[in-house]
């Protein structure tokens, strides 16, 4: 299992839809998150074999099979990691601001990745 697939575009919206309706197939997950076809072929495999989401595939006459998918338990687990994120950026925008502090310094935490702070002495 790796971290690496749920940083990637769209990952987050189809686990959060499968959450939501559970079991969907290729052409609806598509129709509703409006993803390139490729892309979330190439999606829906990976989080198939990293195990966040499950795939059954359904015989229709001579055509090519319908391909369903499913949240795992594991796929559940990894929303959490999401709601987790979205709380620290909550924090985060929070410290943005400039904070007065007791001693009369201003500081600023820059908003770059990197969470530079800046300060300097009130007057």
């Amino acid at each position: 299992m790796t971290l690496k697939i749920l940083a990637k575009k769209h990952v987050d919206r189809i686990l959060r839809y499968l959450n939501e309706y559970g079991e969907c197939y290729f052409g609806q997950i598509k129709s509703e998150l409006e993803i390139d076809q490729s892309s979330l072929s190439t999606l829906l495999t990976e989080l198939v074999n990293e195990e966040y989401i499950s795939k059954r595939e359904e015989q229709e006459g001579y055509k090519l099979p319908k391909s369903y998918y499913k949240l795992t338990e594991l796929g559940k687990y990894s929303l959490i990691i999401y709601e987790e994120f979205e709380n620290m950026q909550k924090m985060k925008s929070k410290f943005h601001n400039e904070i007065k502090g007791n001693v009369g310094q201003v500081i600023n935490i820059d908003k770059a990745d990197g969470l530079e702070i800046n300060y300097k002495k009130g007057k």
